[in-house]
């Protein structure tokens, strides 16, 4: 499994990680690097890179900032703003959360033959959808868009559960970091060299 040669990144920043205790997500440390450093990794090969949202975590010089509108009106307004922010296009878009260890894992298995879908997303074991583990057919993406209308405080099955999506089943590398509790497991598995299995 590969990445298509051409593709773009919108990488969300946004989340106010109530269950962290307010802190700024994307900036905490886990193993010795700051959150959004792996999605950051796995999508570095990005033709456009946006970064949806504010945080303090160090990014990429080239990385487009950009914040939803209003601020904090959720990952869809969030989605539709990386959008707006890409001025030529490239044929996919992978969208993916600051929270997410496993994120270079991901990455290579949303490489799947997508066929004549509008793009791959990753499922959870019990089948749940990862909308923010998805590479999507930009043209796909952006027409869902438009559909939406107002994004603001829409969900992400608003904005793409329309989409003809290869569903990927995975066990673990979908896992995020919501709670102390996850960081402490990631943090394990990334220490004793599991990379993904946050068990």
């Amino acid at each position: 499994m590969s990445k298509p040669v051409a593709f773009d990144a919108i990488v969300l920043v946004g989340g106010a990680g109530s269950r962290l205790g307010g802190v700024d997500k994307a900036a905490v440390q886990l193993a010795g690097r700051s959150l959004v450093s792996r999605p950051l990794e796995a999508v570095r090969d990005a033709r456009t890179l946006v970064v949806v949202g504010r945080t303090s975590a160090e990014l990429p010089a080239r990385a487009l900032r950009v914040v939803e509108e209003p601020p904090g009106s959720g990952p869809a307004a969030a989605v539709v703003a990386g959008l707006r922010a890409i001025r030529q296009p490239a044929p996919w878009t992978y969208l993916i959360a600051c929270d997410l260890p496993g994120a270079v894992r991901a990455i290579q298995l949303l490489g799947a033959d997508a066929g004549e879908s509008d793009g791959v997303v990753l499922t959870e074991p019990a089948g749940r959808r990862q909308w923010l583990l998805g590479r999507y057919r930009s043209r796909a993406l952006r027409s869902a868009a438009q559909a939406l209308g107002d994004p603001a405080n829409r969900s992400m099955r608003a904005l793409l559960g329309e989409l003809r999506l290869v569903d990927v089943p995975v066990d673990d590398v979908w896992r995020d970091v919501d709670t102390w509790d996850d960081h402490d497991r990631w943090t394990q598995a990334l220490d004793d060299g599991g990379g993904a299995r946050p068990d």
